[in-house]
């Protein structure tokens, strides 16, 4: 499996709210899967994923102990059991994270693919990065139904951390 660009889905999965796909925001989900405990990649943010074909046993070393998992949607199906790599572009950096493929659900037009994340290092990484990706898509969502001019991004960042932080999972 090559590199491919996650996220970027086609405007028939955004039937019910066409004025989120104009933004770019597909229905917002929960912070954490209530099935799986994992954290919710959310769709507006875009990332890649890439097959790693050849993983070091040093650096599974910890698998068990990580106990933080991703849950992103992909268009194309990945097998469980294989090791991907996960990018994410944020402002000033790029966050890598690797991981094994434990859940693949189909559902319809895309999957839903549950990573499982493994060093104990990543999965404190990931907890903040995601945090900070379901901040901005929120940022996001309150610029488009309050007016750019209105938004405070501390005021925003705040307001998130003090309804939403609880749900995320903490190691």
């Amino acid at each position: 499996m090559n590199s491919q660009k996650v996220n970027q889905f086609p405007k028939k999965l955004f039937k019910k709210s066409p004025h989120l796909f104009k933004l770019g925001l597909p229905d917002t989900k929960p912070v954490r899967d209530a099935q799986t405990g994992f954290i919710h990649h959310p769709a507006s943010v875009p990332f890649e994923c890439k097959r790693i074909w050849f993983n070091y046993k040093q650096e599974v070393a910890d698998a068990e102990t990580a106990n933080v998992g991703l849950i992103f949607q992909s268009e194309k199906y990945m097998k469980p059991g294989v090791t991907v790599e996960i990018i994410i572009p944020l402002r000033n950096v790029t966050e890598r994270f690797r991981g094994k493929v434990v859940l693949v659900r189909n559902l319809g037009e895309y999957y839903e693919i549950g990573l499982w994340l493994y060093r104990r290092a990543d999965a404190n990484r990931a907890r903040i990065v995601e945090q900070i990706c379901h901040i901005e898509t929120y940022l996001q969502e309150k610029k488009y139904r309050e007016g750019p001019y209105a938004i405070n991004r501390d005021r925003v960042a705040a307001e998130w951390i003090s309804k939403y932080a609880s749900s995320v999972p903490t190691l």
